[in-house]
């Protein structure tokens, strides 16, 4: 990993930061794998607050230079059996285009691990997309036993 930008930290944000979700909803597109999609869209400003109010929602925006380079979305999931209290599941993670390959990335999990620590938290799961499976064995994911099933309702 190269050194990061001047200027660049990673934060984790909370209802007071709803107009950097909507923003970055309104741009979301140019941090997937392929920028040239649509984006999300729009995001009301109380729907920001809402989702970033839940206690069970953990979302860290990494910034240079005054601009959102690049996000991290976990949801805490209480378990129901003995050990530790609960899990992660990493939701969606991104790097804008133009910023990939400079440790936006990996400096975004390293700001959940410390979380994750901190709250006594021992296991994150991630449903990666085929595209980043390599990017996530290199921060230390490993393949579990079976698979992620989807079902969609319609």
């Amino acid at each position: 990993m190269g050194a990061l930008p001047a200027g660049f930290a990673v934060r984790r944000i909370g209802p007071a930061d709803a107009g950097a979700l909507v923003a970055l909803a309104a741009t979301d597109n140019l941090f997937d794998e392929d920028p040239g999609t649509a984006p999300s869209g729009v995001l009301d400003p109380d729907g920001a607050r809402d989702f970033l109010a839940d206690p069970s929602v953990l979302f860290w925006l990494a910034e240079a230079g005054g601009q959102t380079v690049g996000f991290l979305h976990c949801c805490i999931q209480r378990r129901r059996t003995p050990g530790p209290w609960a899990e992660l599941l990493l939701m969606e993670m991104g790097t804008h285009a133009q910023w990939r390959r400079r440790g936006m990335g990996r400096a975004l999990v390293a700001e959940m691990e410390a979380w994750m620590r901190s709250n006594g938290v021992a296991e994150v799961w991630v449903p990666a997309n085929t595209y980043a499976v390599g990017f996530y064995r290199k921060c230390g994911f490993a393949t579990d036993e079976g698979e992620i099933l989807v079902k969609e309702l319609h």
